[in-house]
C-alpha cells in the first residue's frame, strides 16, 4: 500500500465520518445503538470536526516524504490502534452495544492500511 493512497483513503474516510458526525450526530450515534442526549451530540460534533481536521492533514500531506510522512502515518495508526483498544474494551464491557461492532472492523482495516503504508514510507 503506497503511503499516498493510504493518506487519500484516510482523508476520504475521515471527511465522510467527520461530516456525518458534525451534521447529523443523532443519526450517527443512533446507528451505533447509542442514545443521543445533548451531551452526546456535543461530543459527537466535537469528534466530527476533529476528524475533518485529520482528513485535511491527510489530504494535504499525501505528497509528504521523510520524517513528515512517517509522522502523519504514525499519527493515523495511533488513532486506529487506540480506537481498536477503546472500542474493543467497551464492547467486551458492554458499554458499547454489539450493534457498533462493525465500527471496530473499520478501525482494524484502516489500521492495517496505515501499517502497510508505513512499511513503504521513505
Amino acid at each position: 500500500m503506497s503511503p499516498r493512497l493510504a493518506l487519500i483513503l484516510g482523508a476520504i474516510g475521515a471527511f465522510a465520518v467527520g461530516l456525518a458526525l458534525t451534521v447529523t450526530p443523532s443519526a450517527m450515534l443512533g446507528g451505533f445503538g447509542l442514545k443521543t442526549p445533548e451531551e452526546a451530540i456535543v461530543l459527537a460534533r466535537d469528534e466530527g470536526v476533529t476528524l475533518i481536521g485529520l482528513g485535511l492533514i491527510n489530504w494535504m500531506g499525501q505528497r509528504a516524504t521523510g520524517a513528515p510522512l512517517r509522522a502523519i502515518l504514525a499519527g493515523n495508526l495511533a488513532v486506529q490502534a487506540l480506537e481498536i483498544l477503546v472500542n474493543g474494551y467497551e464492547l467486551v464491557a458492554g458499554t458499547l452495544p454489539l450493534q457498533a461492532a462493525p465500527g471496530l472492523l473499520i478501525h482494524i482495516v484502516f489500521g492495517a492500511i496505515f501499517v502497510l503504508a508505513m512499511t513503504r514510507a521513505r
